[in-house]
């Protein structure tokens, strides 16, 4: 359900509506898909799916789905115990770190890289979207 409603929601014939309600369909799937746990990889798919909708249908204060902040706040509240500097560290070091450490890394990589699509819509006047442009310039260090 995931795959058909993704491929519908980027169907550019697709009257706007119709594709968002998609996404929304694609994002249902999602959680459904990780109820039972990876909540990091969920996140990361899902942010895959607003991003999109964001850069395509445009920032919205009605549609959680579409709201900058939120996808900025759900991100960073998904980042794990982690803190900035000690994911600076290891990046730093991340060849030698403990194989859990660097999926954790993997993990921040693949929920920040997701937000790609809409970095350039990120304004630093929101405590949440600040923090994570910080953290976007840490991605290409990041195994």
């Amino acid at each position: 359900m995931r795959d058909l409603s993704v491929g519908r929601m980027q169907r550019s014939p697709l009257p706007a509506e119709i594709r968002i309600r998609w996404g929304a369909v694609a994002l249902s799937a999602i959680s459904r898909k990780y109820a039972d746990g990876q909540p990091q990889q969920a996140v990361a798919e899902m942010t895959r799916v607003r991003a999109y909708m964001i850069a395509k249908f445009g920032v919205s204060d009605t549609d959680v789905d579409r709201d900058l902040s939120a996808l900025c706040s759900d991100v960073l509240r998904h980042l794990g115990l982690l803190s900035h500097e000690a994911a600076v560290r290891l990046a730093g070091e991340w060849p030698g770190a403990s194989r859990e450490q660097m999926l954790h890394l993997r993990r921040i990589k693949n929920m920040l890289t997701a937000l790609a699509p809409v970095r350039a819509l990120l304004d630093d006047d929101d405590p949440d979207v600040r923090e994570t442009l910080v953290w976007l310039d840490l991605v290409p260090r990041l195994p």
